[in-house]
């Protein structure tokens, strides 16, 4: 697992991208936005490559919501990528190389206390790099 903290929360106009590769075998991975009170996932990003999907929820009040699954699926296993996630006001944005696969309404309303980025499972991490962008 690797995880990275962002104290000042995933703001508007925030924006993580995430470079890595997955590894051969790999059948599915997460990345989550956690909150800094509890066990709360704001956000979960799961591509699963047996499906060829991404599945997107969120674990707040102690209880995953309703799933949003996209069957836009342009990851491939043992190859490289870079999976951008921004946040604005309204919804959290995902690109994977450059291009855009998903928007998800912000479920949890208090984006400052979204602090905490973890990925998970089959995937090798490159490097991870926080920007703010300002709002576009």
């Amino acid at each position: 697992m690797f995880e990275v903290l962002c104290p000042e929360g995933m703001c508007p106009g925030w924006s993580v991208i995430v470079k890595g590769e997955t590894s051969a075998n790999a059948n599915t991975f997460e990345i989550n936005f956690l909150c800094d009170l509890g066990e709360q996932i704001a956000f979960h990003f799961n591509p699963r490559f047996s499906d060829s999907v991404i599945v997107c929820n969120s674990f707040l009040a102690n209880r995953w919501g309703r799933e949003e699954v996209t069957d836009t699926f342009p990851l491939e296993a043992d190859a490289p990528f870079q999976i951008e996630i921004y946040s604005d006001q309204d919804y959290f944005h995902a690109f994977v190389d450059e291009n855009k696969i998903l928007q998800y309404k912000h479920r949890q309303k208090q984006l400052s206390s979204i602090t905490k980025m973890q990925i998970m499972n089959g995937i090798n991490v490159a490097s991870v790099e926080i920007t703010k962008r300002g709002l576009y």
